[in-house]
């Protein structure tokens, strides 16, 4: 299943809904719409990833650097929704203690209000 992206603005956040397999070409398309988001001055980003079945590292490595650009420019990049499938690889590769992680987009947004 190829990658959807859904975009949704909460105030000065903006959530794109992720459904599919975050790998190979889809993960360059991701990036793509977040380097978008950032030159539009969209820089409060989560990402829903309830939605995907399946990450692989490439994937996981260019949100890596997606969050350092996000940060670079002001932001903040947040992760939503983890799948136990994804919330796995993040701990094998330690990266859960990298991004912000929320199981609700209630507590994803608070977070944002409170900084």
């Amino acid at each position: 299943m190829a990658l959807r992206i859904t975009q949704r603005d909460v105030g000065s956040v903006t959530i794109l809904d992720l459904t599919g397999k975050l790998a190979g070409e889809a993960g360059d398309t991701l990036a793509e719409r977040i380097d978008d988001l950032i030159d539009t001055g969209r820089t409060r980003l989560i990402l829903n990833l309830g939605g995907v079945a399946f990450i692989d590292s490439a994937a996981l490595g260019g949100l890596l650097s997606k969050r350092a650009v996000v940060m670079k420019a002001g932001g903040q990049l947040r992760l939503l929704n983890l799948s136990e499938r994804v919330w796995d690889l993040m701990v094998t590769t330690k990266l859960e203690l990298v991004f912000d992680t929320f199981n609700s987009e209630a507590a994803a947004l608070e977070g944002f209000a409170s900084r």
